[in-house]
C-alpha cells in the first residue's frame, strides 16, 4: 500500500470512527426536542384554559352583581309601596317615586320597574274601574296571553311608562311560567326570576327577556306557611329585563370570547342568549353553573385565535427549535473531541504503517516519503494546537497526569487558581504540592472503611475510585504557591486510550469561594431572623401581660355594674360591654399571642352556631364602630341554610376585622356584607365598601405583617398594620380561601370562603350569663397576692357578696410572710410581683402547708406557662381578665366542702 493510500485510509478510518456517536446524540435529541414541544402545547393549552376561567368567573360575577342590583331596586320600591300602605298606592305617587330615581344610572339594563297587583275573580271588575279612575287618561284594559279561570296578576305600574305601555294591564298570571314564578316567589318570600320569555315590550327578542320579582303583602310580619302568605300577598314589585341589555356592560364579555347562557332549571337546557365570534375554538369550550334567584343558569365561553394571542405564549415549535440547536451543539463538541483523540491515535497507527511502507520502498519513494511525512507532521501540529487551544480556553483548572501521578498538563485556569506556573508542574511535580496532607489522610481513612482495604494518604486517594472508568467528585482545599488556600470542587476522571488502555488520569477543578460566601451569608441572614423573631416573640409575651392586666380591672368593673339594679335602660348596654370586651380578651389573645400563629399554633373550635344570630351581632358590633360617620351598613343573607357547624368566633373575627377596616377607610357612601352558600355548601362572605380603594402595589403588601396599605395612615387611622395578617393566617386555618378586589377611588371587595358543615337543629342560646351565683363563704380566710391596686379593688368587689374574709399581699414575700403566721384557707396569688413572683411564693407556701390551696391569677395565659404552674405546685389557674362565674367556680370546688 502507498503512503497515499495509507493517508487516505488513516483519515477515513478517524471520520468514520468519530461520526456515530454524535448522530446518537441528534437523533436522542431530536427525540426529546419533540417530546419538548408536546410538553410546551399541554403547558400551552393548561394556561390557554386558565385564563379562559379566570374571564368567565369574571362574567359569572359581574352578571350575578348585575341581578343582585335589581333585587335591591325591588327592595327599594317595595319598601317604599309598604310604607306608603297598599291602599294609598296610586299613579301620582308612582311617578313621583320614579321621578326620584335615576334608575338608568343606578340600574343599567332594567327596562323599568313596575308593581303587579294581584286580584281576585270576585274583585276584578272594581279593580278595572278603579284602575282607569287612577290613570290620568281615565281608560285601563286587561290584556292576557292564555284564556285562564284563576286570579289575576296584572301589571298595573310601570316605570318608566313610554318604553312599556305594552306591559300595562297585562295579565302576567295567564302565561304557565310567569305565573309559577311569581307564586313561588309570593309563597318562599324571596326574589324570583322567570324562566327565559319574550317580553311583550320587546317582542322582536324572542326568549330574550325575563321577569325578576319580589312579593308584596299587606303586613310587616310575613307568615310562615305558605297558605297564609298566599292570603296576605297583595302583589310584587318587578322589572322586566333583557338579556342583551344586562350584559351590556358585564366586564370581561369582550369580542375575543363568545359566550352563551342556556336556563338549565328544568333539566334541559334553554338558550337565551349567545354572541358568536368568527374564528372561535369550540374545543377550548368551558362552563360554569350560576344559581340566581330559583334559576340555574349554564354559562359557557369559548376563546377565538385573538384571545390565545392576547396571552403571548410560547410556541411549540419555538421550544423545539431552542432544544434541538443545544443538542446540534453538544453534537457538534462531541465531533471535534472525538476527532482530537481519534487523531493521537491515527498518529500511532500511521507511524506503524509509514514505517512499513518506508521499508518496502525506501529506494523508490524516499522523497516522496519525506514530503508525507513532513505533512503528517504538519497535521498532527494543527491537532496539537488546537488541543492546547482547547485547554487554554477552559474556563476549569485541568490538570492530567500519568499513570503515576506525575503532572502532564497544568492550563491557564490552573495557573490562575493555584499559582505555579506550567513549566513548575508539567513533569515535575504531583497533585500533593498543593493539597492539604490532613485532608488527604481523611480521605484515605474514608476510603479504607469504605473499599475494605488499607489505602495510604498520597495520590491513590484521588484515583481509586476512578480507575475503572467512574468519576470521583469531592470538595478539597488547595494550597496556592503563596500560602493562602482555596476551597474547590475537583472531578476526577481516567483517561483511556484507543484500545482500552490507561494512560492517565485528568482533574477538572473549580473555586468554591463565591459559592461557600453565599452559603455563609445565607446563614447569617437566617439567624438574625430567628433572632428577630425570637424579640418580637418576647415583646409580644410582654404586651400580653401588660394589656390584660387593665383590662382585667374594666372587665371585674364592667361585671360588677351588671350585678347591680341598673335599670331596663342600661342593663342592655352593659350586657353589650361585657360582651365586647369578652370579645377584646380574645382578639387580643390571639393579636398579642403572635408567636402562636408563627408556630401554627391557632386551634380551631367547631361547633354549631346561626349564621343570621352571628350577622345580627356582628351588625350591632360594626354599627358603635361606624358611629356617626355618614357610611351606611348594609347586611345581606341569601343563605339557604341558618345552623352550620363551624368556629363562629374566628369567623366572626374574620368578618370585624374587614368590616372595621371598610368602615375606617370609607369616607362616606357604604359597607355591604353579604353571605351566601355556594353549590358545594361553602359559605361564601362579601364585604364591599366604596371607600379610597388600593393601588395594586398596596394589594400585593396588603396581607404581609406590619404592613399597611397607606404608610400615611398610622397618622391618619391609627392601627399596627397586624389585622389583614391574622385575618389571613385564621381563614387558611379554617381552609379557606380570602381574595381581594380594589382601584384606587373605587373602593374595595373582599372575597372570603369558608368550607363549613350544614347542621340539623337550633343553636342554644349563646349570650351571657347575668345570672353568676355566688358561694357562702362566712367562715373562710382568703390571701389575694396582687401588686396591682385597681385589681386589688375589683376582686375585693367581686368577694364581697361571699362574706368571706379577705386578706391582702402586694408581693410575693408578704404572701409567704401572712402564710407563715396565719393560714389561710386559700390564696390566689398574681404571678409576676415585685420583690418575690408568685411562682417563687407558690413553692414556698406549698413547703410549708402542702395541702393549702394556691390558685395562679395572672395575665400570663399561654398554655405553655398554663402548664408551667401546675408543674410548680398551683392546684388550679384562673386568666385575667376574670370572669365572676370562673372565679365563683373556682371557689366553690376548693371552699364550699370546708364550709359545710
Amino acid at each position: 500500500m502507498s503512503v497515499k493510500d495509507l493517508r487516505r485510509a488513516s483519515i477515513q478510518s478517524s471520520i468514520s470512527k468519530s461520526v456515530w456517536l454524535p448522530l446518537i446524540v441528534l437523533v436522542i435529541g431530536y427525540l426529546y426536542a419533540t417530546e419538548v414541544g408536546k410538553s410546551y402545547e399541554a403547558q400551552r393549552g393548561q394556561l390557554i384554559t386558565e385564563a379562559l376561567e379566570q374571564r368567565l368567573a369574571q362574567i359569572s360575577e359581574a352578571v350575578n352583581d348585575r341581578v343582585s342590583l335589581y333585587a335591591y331596586g325591588l327592595s327599594s320600591l317595595k319598601a317604599s309601596i309598604v310604607a306608603v300602605g297598599i291602599d294609598n298606592l296610586n299613579y301620582d305617587y308612582v311617578q313621583t317615586y320614579a321621578r326620584s330615581q335615576n334608575y338608568s344610572q343606578q340600574y343599567p339594563g332594567a327596562r323599568g320597574f313596575g308593581f303587579i297587583r294581584r286580584v281576585e275573580v270576585t274583585d276584578f271588575a272594581e279593580f278595572i274601574a278603579m284602575a282607569g279612575l287612577d290613570r290620568p287618561d281615565k281608560q285601563f284594559e286587561l290584556r292576557t296571553l292564555t284564556p285562564h279561570t284563576n286570579s289575576y296578576f296584572i301589571i298595573q305600574y310601570i316605570m318608566p311608562e313610554h318604553a312599556n305601555l305594552q306591559a300595562i294591564g297585562l295579565d302576567i298570571g295567564s302565561e304557565t311560567m310567569r305565573r309559577r314564578s311569581a307564586e313561588k316567589a309570593a309563597k318562599s318570600n324571596s326574589t324570583q326570576l322567570t324562566a327565559p320569555i319574550t317580553l311583550v315590550q320587546a317582542n322582536k327578542k324572542r326568549l330574550q327577556g325575563f321577569l325578576i320579582m319580589q312579593p308584596v303583602y299587606n303586613t310587616l310580619n310575613v307568615p310562615e306557611a305558605d297558605d297564609a302568605r298566599m292570603k296576605a300577598l297583595v302583589g310584587w314589585s318587578y322589572a322586566p329585563l333583557l338579556i342583551d341589555e344586562v350584559l351590556s356592560s358585564v366586564s370581561g364579555l369582550r369580542d375575543d370570547v363568545m359566550l352563551t347562557i342556556d336556563d338549565i332549571s328544568a333539566g334541559d337546557a334553554l338558550t337565551f342568549f349567545g354572541r358568536h365570534q368568527d374564528g372561535s375554538l369550540d374545543a377550548l369550550k368551558i362552563q360554569q353553573t350560576l344559581q340566581l334567584f330559583g334559576r340555574n343558569w349554564r354559562l359557557s365561553l369559548t376563546p377565538n385565535q385573538a384571545f390565545i394571542d392576547g396571552l403571548r405564549l410560547p410556541s411549540r415549535q419555538q421550544a423545539f427549535n431552542n432544544t434541538l440547536a443545544i443538542v446540534t451543539s453538544l453534537a457538534l463538541v462531541i465531533f471535534s473531541l472525538h476527532i482530537v483523540l481519534s487523531r493521537r491515535a491515527d498518529a500511532k497507527r500511521y507511524k506503524r504503517g509509514l514505517a512499513e511502507a518506508n521499508q518496502r520502498a525506501l529506494e523508490l519513494n524516499n522523497e516522496k516519503l519525506e514530503g508525507e511525512v513532513a505533512a503528517r507532521t504538519h497535521e498532527i501540529a494543527q491537532a496539537n494546537i488546537l488541543q492546547r487551544r482547547i485547554l487554554e480556553s477552559a474556563g476549569y483548572a485541568l490538570i492530567a497526569t500519568d499513570n503515576e501521578g506525575l503532572i502532564t498538563a497544568f492550563n491557564p485556569a490552573a495557573e490562575k487558581l493555584i499559582g505555579y506556573r506550567s513549566d513548575e508542574m508539567v513533569g515535575k511535580q504531583t497533585p500533593a504540592v498543593f493539597h492539604l496532607y490532613e485532608e488527604m489522610e481523611a480521605r484515605a481513612a474514608e476510603l479504607t472503611e469504605e473499599l475494605g482495604r488499607r489505602i495510604e494518604p498520597g495520590f491513590d486517594v484521588f484515583v481509586e475510585k476512578v480507575i475503572n472508568g467512574n468519576t470521583d467528585i469531592n470538595n478539597w482545599t488547595y494550597v496556592r504557591k503563596d500560602g493562602s488556600k482555596v476551597p474547590v470542587r475537583l472531578s476526577a476522571t481516567s483517561l483511556f486510550d484507543e484500545d482500552g488502555n490507561l494512560f492517565g488520569f485528568l482533574g477538572i477543578a473549580y473555586d468554591l469561594t463565591p459559592q461557600l460566601k453565599r452559603e455563609q451569608e445565607l446563614k447569617e441572614a437566617r439567624l438574625q431572623a430567628e433572632q428577630a423573631n425570637e424579640a418580637k416573640s418576647s415583646f409580644l409575651a410582654n404586651m400580653s401581660h401588660e394589656i390584660r392586666t387593665p383590662l382585667n380591672g374594666i372587665y371585674g368593673a364592667l361585671q360588677l355594674i351588671r350585678r347591680s339594679d341598673v335599670g331596663e335602660q342600661h342593663s342592655g348596654l352593659l350586657d353589650k360591654a361585657v360582651y365586647s370586651t369578652r370579645n377584646l380578651s380574645r382578639i387580643i389573645n390571639d393579636i398579642l399571642d403572635f408567636s402562636k400563629i408563627e408556630a401554627g399554633k391557632i386551634s380551631i373550635d367547631p361547633h354549631p352556631f346561626s349564621l343570621s344570630t352571628m350577622l345580627d351581632g356582628l351588625q350591632s358590633d360594626m354599627s358603635m364602630i361606624a358611629g356617626n360617620k355618614p357610611v351606611a351598613l348594609l347586611f345581606e343573607n341569601q343563605a339557604n341554610h341558618d345552623v352550620w357547624i363551624g368556629d363562629a368566633g374566628r369567623i366572626r373575627q374574620v368578618l370585624l376585622n374587614i368590616g372595621t377596616n371598610a368602615i375606617k377607610f370609607t369616607e362616606q357612601g357604604k359597607v355591604t356584607i353579604s353571605a351566601r352558600n355556594t353549590a358545594s355548601d361553602e359559605l361564601l362572605f362579601s364585604i364591599t365598601d366604596t371607600g379610597q380603594g388600593m393601588t395594586k402595589d398596596a394589594l400585593d403588601r396588603l396581607f404581609e405583617r406590619f404592613e399597611q396599605a397607606d404608610s400615611s395612615t398610622t397618622r391618619k387611622y391609627g392601627g399596627t398594620g397586624l389585622g389583614m395578617a391574622i385575618t389571613q393566617s385564621l381563614v387558611h386555618v379554617m381552609h379557606g380561601k380570602i381574595r381581594v378586589v380594589s382601584k384606587p377611588g373605587e373602593g374595595s371587595r373582599f372575597i372570603v370562603t369558608l368550607p363549613v358543615v350544614k347542621a340539623a337543629g337550633d343553636v342554644l342560646d349563646s349570650a351571657p350569663d347575668n345570672d353568676e351565683k355566688q358561694p357562702d363563704l362566712s367562715n373562710v380566710m382568703i390571701l389575694v397576692a396582687e401588686d396591682n391596686e385597681i385589681n386589688r379593688a375589683v376582686i375585693e368587689a367581686m368577694l364581697a357578696e361571699t362574706r368571706a374574709t379577705l386578706f391582702f399581699a402586694e408581693n410575693g414575700l408578704e404572701a409567704v410572710e401572712f402564710v407563715g403566721k396565719k393560714r389561710p384557707d386559700l390564696v390566689l396569688m398574681d404571678i409576676q410581683m415585685p420583690v418575690m413572683d408568685g411562682v417563687e411564693a407558690c413553692k414556698r407556701i406549698k413547703s410549708l402547708h402542702p395541702e393549702l390551696p394556691v390558685v395562679a391569677v395572672t395575665a400570663n395565659a399561654m398554655a405553655a406557662d398554663v402548664a408551667l404552674y401546675r408543674e410548680e405546685g398551683f392546684d388550679d389557674y384562673l386568666s385575667k381578665p376574670v370572669e365572676v362565674g370562673q372565679l365563683n367556680a373556682v371557689l366553690a370546688q376548693y371552699l364550699t366542702a370546708e364550709t359545710e
